[in-house]
């Protein structure tokens, strides 16, 4: 009986916190302590336990935050070494902003727009350059909201480009779907 009423009461402590932090996001984690310190319903290894805890989620913010400042900056794409100039191997990541994309060197150019998504960068399309002289593609047609690409960091520090392709009302746009896909889907490392 004793068992329960004591982890009924640090259910409810718990609960309570987490609705405190929930209202009040900047309290130290020495603070917190003290509050679990001077409740009389949680031991001394319940207070471990939610410390532990806090710290994870400390390190968690941190390393989310380092890893999308760490981000921006010029990638070359490893299966492609032999282009040191970046003519049409290279990405240059802008989190906030557009850059260009070779879809096809001397060929086809497009801008695109990347955006943040937890760990991984959406890339979506933002129209083409002034260097594109494919004139016959639709580029007018491609939808804008949708992400043609995928970028995910991996553990080395290198980020993997996974393309979707261009979409067309909702849809892949099969006879345009391998656009970009030789030139851009790989391994990058940052310069």
């Amino acid at each position: 009986m004793r068992t329960l009423i004591i982890l009924l009461c640090f259910t409810a402590c718990l609960m309570a916190c987490n609705n405190s932090g929930k209202e009040k996001d900047d309290f130290s984690a020495e603070n917190d302590s003290k509050e679990f310190k001077n409740d009389p319903g949680s031991s001394i290894q319940d207070q471990h336990i939610v410390a532990e805890e806090k710290k994870k989620t400390e390190i968690d913010r941190t390393e989310n935050s380092n890893s999308a400042t760490a981000i921006p900056g010029t990638y070359f794409n490893t299966e492609h070494q032999e282009d040191t100039s970046c003519k049409c191997y290279c990405l240059e990541v802008a989190t906030n902003g557009t850059s260009e994309l070779c879809l096809k060197e001397n060929e086809m150019y497009i801008n695109a727009r990347f955006q943040q998504d937890g760990n991984n960068i959406n890339i979506f399309y933002n129209g083409r350059t002034a260097k594109t002289t494919a004139e016959k593609i639709p580029w007018e047609k491609f939808e804008t909201g949708m992400p043609i690409a995928v970028l995910s960091p991996e553990t080395n520090g290198d980020l993997k480009l996974d393309w979707k392709g261009f979409r067309i009302d909702g849809e892949i746009a099969i006879d345009y779907a391998l656009l970009g896909k030789k030139t851009l889907e790989g391994t990058y490392k940052k310069k």
